[in-house]
């Protein structure tokens, strides 16, 4: 078995470890790696379609690993900020009643 044969296996198990992932983090990291070692095997046999086909998705699997991760981060930040302000509450004015003449017209 050559370089690239291992470097096909391992891409090829990666991608079935992302499938069976249900965190999104580590699908994308998992998705991430795999495209790299896809690039790899692409590449080093000279497949254009393979290597070409992993060149798109690994960018999108970064921009996706990072905006998650952004977001993640901003919701921390979020409950941060709400554990340190006290809780606003509103009061609502209570239920007024309905005039007679609308009761009489309805």
């Amino acid at each position: 078995m050559t370089i690239w044969d291992t470097a096909g296996y391992l891409a090829s198990s990666l991608v079935i470890t992302a499938f069976c992932m249900k965190d999104i983090l580590r699908l994308r990291l998992a998705a991430s790696v795999s495209n790299v070692a896809f690039l790899i095997y692409g590449l080093g046999l000279g497949l254009a379609p393979v290597w070409l086909l992993h060149a798109i998705l690994l960018p999108v699997n970064l921009w996706r690993l990072w905006q998650y991760s952004s977001r993640k981060d901003a919701r921390a930040g979020e409950t941060r900020a709400k554990a340190r302000r006290p809780a606003i509450r509103v009061r609502r004015s209570p239920a007024r009643p309905r005039s007679r003449a609308l009761q009489l017209s309805a």
